[in-house]
């Protein structure tokens, strides 16, 4: 590692790769700003060195593993470095592992090569519109499905298959997300049912021995006498006539005897 200050004539004559241009597995040999350095530990207790390299175009991680203690001391925030290393990777980020640094003189540098700001971060009131359209999207979605589902819900055997088909939406969501399932309308209490054996009100009234009921026939002659039996036309054989009863006796009285 070599940390030594280089002159004017060094500086010109290295090509300058922007951050931004920085191409991982290239060996990377030119000039940036350094804007930040910490001393750090690696787990199995080695000291690196971490710096934050910058120009016009972005900024790039640098990693030193070796001579920590002299690159430390080598330069402060906001040098001018000229750097040689290999472009890496570590979490997604692109790193420069530096074998090589020198602190340049800012003299003959043109600082507007290096002058990088950050993107601001995105403000709370640029969200709101993107958030307030997203809910309004959102709202006019469930209002076109609320009035789709209505019409459905119109057929009965649509209704059944719909609410069928929530339930098992809801059953899978809250095994999913660990919530729990919401709770089931309530339906109407169902009348009790009669105990078995027992008969409606309205059947045990009419329970009874059962009567047929004759087609009636001809009326009977009030001014025959009781005692004679009582045939239809129908009954009689044919070619015979009815036998005539012989007239009741008179009724007779009791004979007093004379004195």
């Amino acid at each position: 590692m070599s940390q030594t200050e280089n002159t004017e004539a060094n500086s010109e004559r290295i090509r300058k790769i922007y951050a931004k241009d920085v191409k991982v597995g290239e060996v990377i040999h030119t000039v940036f700003r350094a804007i930040f350095k910490e001393k750090h530990q690696s787990r199995g207790g080695k000291p690196y060195l971490s710096l934050l390299l910058v120009d016009r175009t972005g900024e790039i991680d640098g990693r030193v593993f070796d001579n920590v203690g002299a690159a430390d001391q080598a330069f402060s925030n906001e040098d001018y470095l000229l750097v040689k290393g290999k472009a890496g990777t570590f979490h997604g980020k692109t790193q420069l592992v530096i074998d090589q640094l020198e602190r340049l003189d800012p003299g003959p540098i043109d600082a507007a090569e290096f002058a990088y700001t950050p993107a601001p971060p995105p403000s709370k009131n640029a969200e709101k519109p993107e958030k307030h359209g997203s809910e309004k999207e959102h709202h006019e979605q469930r209002v076109r499905l609320s009035k789709r589902l209505e019409r459905l819900l119109q057929n009965p055997q649509l209704a059944q298959a719909l609410d069928t088909f929530v339930a098992h939406l809801e059953k899978a969501f809250a095994a999913e997300h660990g919530t729990p399932l919401p709770p089931k309308p309530e339906r109407p209490p169902r009348p009790p049912k009669p105990p078995r054996g027992d008969k409606p009100a309205h059947t045990r009234e009419s329970s009874g021995p059962k009567v047929e009921h004759k087609p009636a026939g001809p009326s009977r002659d009030p001014n025959l006498p009781e005692g004679l039996a009582f045939k239809p036309f129908t009954a009689l054989v044919p070619g015979e006539k009815p036998a005539e009863s012989a007239p009741p006796a008179p009724a007779t009285t009791p004979e007093t005897p004379t004195p």
